[in-house]
This record gives C-alpha cells, structure tokens and sequence, in this order.
C-alpha cells in the first residue's frame, strides 16, 4: 500500500486536510490494514507528527503522542525519531500540555532512552488507545524469543550516510568484483586496497556489505586448483586491509577524547560532506585558506582522506561550522526544512533496510574465518602464510567483538555465532590431520611444506581457543575426536621431541 501521499497530507497547512488524514492512518492500523512495521520507514511521517504541534491549532493532541509512543518501541523507529530531534522537541513540548499527556511523553522518551535489541525480537502490533506492542506469530518456544543478546562486545559502527556518488563508486567496484574476467577482478582488488579502503571508512563495509561478501566469495574460487591463486591472494590482501582498518575505526570509536554527543550521520568522508560542507572558508583559519572538496577516487589532486579520524576531515566541520555563523539569524527551522537543508540528495537510500542487512563485527570475523580456513590447505606457501596472517587478524577482531559467553548464549545471534565457531574449529581439525598424515613418499620440499603449514595451523588454532574459549567448555562443546585431537596438538607444540 502506498502511504507517501497519506503521510505528505499529515503536514499539509489546512487543519481539515490534516486530521482526515491522520485518523485515516490510524484506521489504517487499527484495522490491521497496515502495521507499524509498514510505516517505521517513512521518515518524512516522523518529522509531520513533531510539525503537528507547530501550527496554530493543535487538535487530536493526545493520538499524535500516542502514535510517537508506539513508534518509539520499534528499534529502527526509535533511531529515527532520535535522527530527526524528537527528544528535544518533545521535552520543550511537555510543559505546554496537559498533565495526563506528560505521562505519554514521558513513556515516549523512557522508551527512547533505552538501549536497542540487536534483532527484534517480534513484530509489533498496534492497538488503538491502549498502543500496546504484542508478539505476533509466537510459537512454543518464547523463552527462545525473548533471549536477549549477551555475548557480544562490540556490534555495529554508527551508521555513515552515503551520497550518490559515493555509492556509485562502491557499486561499479561490487559489480567489477562480480565480472568473469581474472584481469577485471586483480584491477578491482588492487584499486580497492590502494584507493576506496583509503577513501572510505572501514565500517561502511560492513553496513554494505555486498563488497566483502564479493572478496569472501573469491576465496572459494577455484579452490584446490590452483589456477586461481592469484585471486587469493589479492582478495587476501583486501580483507587483510579491511580487517586493518575496521580495528582502527574501533579503537577510535572507543576513545573517550573523540567522543561527541552530537552524532553526525554523514560519513565525514563523503563527497557531500565536504564537497557542500566546506564551500565556505574557516573563520578560525587564515584568511587565504578554503576547505578542498574530498579528492576525486581516480586522478585525485591532493592528499587523500583516510578515515580514521586522524586527517583533515576537522577543516570540513570547521567549514561547517562557519557555514552556520555566517547565516542570517531567523526563524527556528522546522524538522522537515532541517533534513531538506541538510541532506538534500541523501533521500534516495533506504537506510532502515540497510541497516537491518548490515554485518555486525563478529559476523564479518566469523564469515572471514569461515572462508579462509580451508585455504591453510594450499600447497602454496606464498597463499598459505596470507591467509594465516588474516586469520590472525581476524581473531583480533574477533577477541575485540565476541566474550565467552557465546557457548551460553541463547538468542538467535549468539546461537547462530557458536555453530559458526564450532564449524570454524571442526574445519581447523580437517586441515591439521590433512598436514600430518601426508605421505612419507613425497619430495622433501612438499613434507617440510606440511610440517610448516601443520605448525602454522595448530599455533594459529591454540591462539583462536585462548581468545574465545575457556578451558571447561571444550568437553561441552565439541566431540570427543576433537578434544583428543586438540590435546595432541598441545603436545606437538610444547613437547615435539615426545611426538
């Protein structure tokens, strides 16, 4: 059901017009003719019911902060309203109303102020009056449903919004990477490394992911053949950066001294960002200085922003900055001017559905892990030692995302991560036989290559256990067969002469 005409009237200047079509969105939902899930994505209905209070005559008061209060519940709704200032807005709104609607407004920002599930856990039904959230479509496992996440650490980055060119730059690299020709896909891999993981971000592969599901998929190509080794190698050195970069973007996240309450939900990095942002020159700089656009990803004029906040992106917020002293002194803007002022081709992506497809930091470590181990089986010594240092950096990552607690996790996340791992280390036990019971008919330079790699292996598989498994969960949590094979690897390793 198309709903943008109906949401577009909700701010229309007629007070008629404006209550027709509200009380038609709330049949609408009490007649389960849609949902809220069907509406947590329209941002512009969002902005209309906090306009709502802003014209002269104000009636159905009490649904429109009824209708914020179920919306607030949503987690994708929830980050929404946030975005367009509803906190504020409504703590300037609660001394003007009555005091029965003070206690929904207060709902409203308790709900608000609380920490989002990873993954909702049910749908949401919308009840008129009441305004009560229902789970929808349980079963006989609701203790399963209503498990909350506890074994992760560290999620998702905050989000980074793109502008057109930004993600033609990523989607052209995605489709290169897809192309059947080897030359096409090395180019696009190199380019990658050199240029776009400088230019961007780290964590806006992980909210767009289809870059690195495209590197994970070439480790798989033409695996045990050998004629695509190449491949390997180069979306090895890609991931490798990545994995880089993701720990320095996480390491700046969590630095208490860059902390700000005010969440920019532009990519610093992005062609808007600086090239609409920092037109006008500094206040605070020297007369003569301007803030350069981002340089262009081929032919680039300048030194390169790296994004990791340790560049030049501080002159673009400076221009900002400027941007606002310099402007004349008017009216206070409406919620609606703000986001058309301040993002005015950023409308064109559906940033809820992204968002509900991004990778966590534990999934893409998990999923890096999972396509690589079977390439410790190469007779290749150049592709084997690469695909051990990114495993090694993957368990960095790993340590930083993901605690103990995921052999005892009970929700979906947590059970989805420990068959992963358990996978992981099933596969780490293939590969380790696979090197020790090589034939003693081989040349001398292929055994000393297996005793390497099973050494490399078994070191690489002890440091994956220390990081994320305690000592009492291996009975519990793998097979007998891997336990003893696990303590043999142990006495290779510390007592070889034994062996």
């Amino acid at each position: 059901m198309e709903l943008s005409p109906l949401i577009k009237k909700i701010g229309h200047s007629l007070m008629e017009i404006r209550v027709r079509a509200l009380k038609s969105l709330i049949f609408k939902l009490d007649h389960s003719l849609i949902s809220v899930s069907d509406i947590v994505q329209e941002k512009m209905l969002f902005v209309h019911l906090l306009e709502w209070f802003n014209f002269p005559e104000v009636p159905m008061q009490k649904e429109v902060l009824e209708l914020l209060s179920t919306l607030s519940k949503h987690p994708s709704a929830a980050q929404m309203l946030r975005d367009v200032g509803v906190v504020d807005c409504l703590t300037q709104l609660s001394p003007n109303v009555e005091p029965r609607l003070r206690a929904v407004i207060s709902e409203t920002l308790d709900q608000l102020f609380q920490l989002p599930e990873l993954l909702p856990s049910h749908s949401m039904a919308y009840s008129h009056g009441s305004r009560n959230t229902t789970p929808t479509g349980v079963g006989n496992f609701p203790k399963m449903v209503h498990e909350s996440v506890k074994c992760l650490k560290f999620s998702v980055f905050p989000w980074l919004t793109l502008t057109n060119t930004d993600r033609h730059i990523l989607s052209s690299n995605e489709s290169s990477l897809r192309s059947s020709n080897p030359s096409l896909v090395r180019t696009t891999c190199e380019l990658l490394c050199d240029v776009i993981m400088q230019d961007f971000p780290a964590e806006i592969f992980l909210q767009r992911p289809s870059i690195v599901k495209n590197l994970l998929s070439l480790l798989r190509v033409g695996l045990g053949k050998g004629e695509a080794s190449f491949l390997h190698l180069q979306a090895l050195s890609c991931l490798r950066h990545l994995c880089a970069g993701l720990r320095r973007r996480l390491r700046f996240h969590q630095d208490p001294s860059f902390y700000s309450t005010k969440q920019d939900t532009v990519s610093q990095n992005s062609s808007y960002s600086q090239e609409v942002r920092g037109t006008q020159p500094s206040q605070t700089s020297s007369p003569g200085a301007e803030c350069s656009p981002r340089p262009s990803v081929v032919g680039r004029t300048g030194q390169r922003a790296r994004g990791d906040g340790q560049d030049g992106d501080a002159a673009s917020s400076r221009c900002a900055y400027s941007m606002a002293a310099q402007a004349p002194r008017q009216m206070p803007l409406s919620p609606a001017d703000v986001a058309h002022w301040e993002f005015p081709d950023l409308c064109l992506e559906d940033v809820l559905e992204m968002q509900l497809q991004q990778l966590t930091l534990a999934q893409f470590t998990v999923a890096t892990m999972e396509h690589a181990i079977p390439l410790l089986k190469t007779e290749g010594l150049r592709v084997f030692h690469h695909v051990l240092e990114l495993l090694c950096d993957a368990v960095l990552l790993l340590g930083d995302s993901v605690c103990e607690l995921v052999w005892d996790d009970r929700s979906l996340v947590g059970m989805e991560l420990k068959e992963k791992l358990q996978t992981c280390m099933e596969l780490l036990g293939d590969i380790l036989s696979y090197h020790q019971s090589y034939s003693a008919d081989l040349p001398h330079s292929s055994q000393i290559h297996h005793r390497m790699a099973y050494t490399g292996t078994a070191v690489f598989t002890i440091k994956l256990l220390q990081t994320i498994l305690p000592p009492e969960k291996v009975s519990v949590c793998f097979c007998k067969k891997f336990c003893y094979f696990l303590i043999y690897v142990f006495c290779v390793i510390l007592f070889p002469f034994w062996v």
